[in-house]
């Protein structure tokens, strides 16, 4: 599995590979948890808090996240089908940074409070509910990827991206 990126792949392509909604998994089976586990080990080895699967390729949705690694602790979250089920409708401004634009340190409005629903690596329904913490932030980064949305999109300024050249 190979990171996309803006710094690798020509307009067109990196398009290609993150701008569009990702197929929802039926059940959870060994080889998702396997790949699910892959991710979190490419994710820490970027020193990242998340990693969406399209990111690396993978038409699945599937995201993996740790806002603790920054802390230097390992609390990681693996979530199939994840889908905000609920927010506020206060934003406040979350500092992010994305693999895929890895020149990019912005500020993105976020909901403040979320819930979101999703199935774990044990198959099973889980519900997270969060307010004004990387957690939020990170899962509505992470649920945008596997929805084809950048973090860039959020802007009310748009940002004038750099791609590799054809060829």
């Amino acid at each position: 599995m190979r990171l996309i990126t803006n710094l690798d792949y020509n307009k067109a392509d990196f398009e290609q590979r993150l701008r569009f909604k990702t197929e929802p998994i039926i059940r959870v089976t060994p080889q998702l948890q396997h790949l699910a586990f892959d991710l979190l080990e490419i994710m820490y080895s970027l020193n990242a808090v998340g990693l969406a699967a399209n990111q690396v390729g993978l038409k699945i949705q599937l995201c993996v996240l740790d806002p603790a690694f920054i802390l230097n602790k390992k609390m990681p979250i693996i979530m199939f089908n994840p889908f905000i089920l609920e927010h506020e409708e206060e934003l406040y401004g979350s500092p992010e940074g994305c693999l895929s634009l890895p020149e990019f340190g912005l500020t993105v409005p976020r909901f403040r409070k979320i819930v979101v629903k999703y199935l774990g690596i044990d198959g099973q329904e889980h519900i997270i509910k969060d307010d004004n913490s990387l957690l939020a932030s990170t899962l509505q980064h992470e649920i945008d990827h596997l929805n084809g949305i950048l973090f860039v999109d959020r802007l009310t300024e748009k940002k004038e991206i750099t791609f590799k050249e054809r060829g």
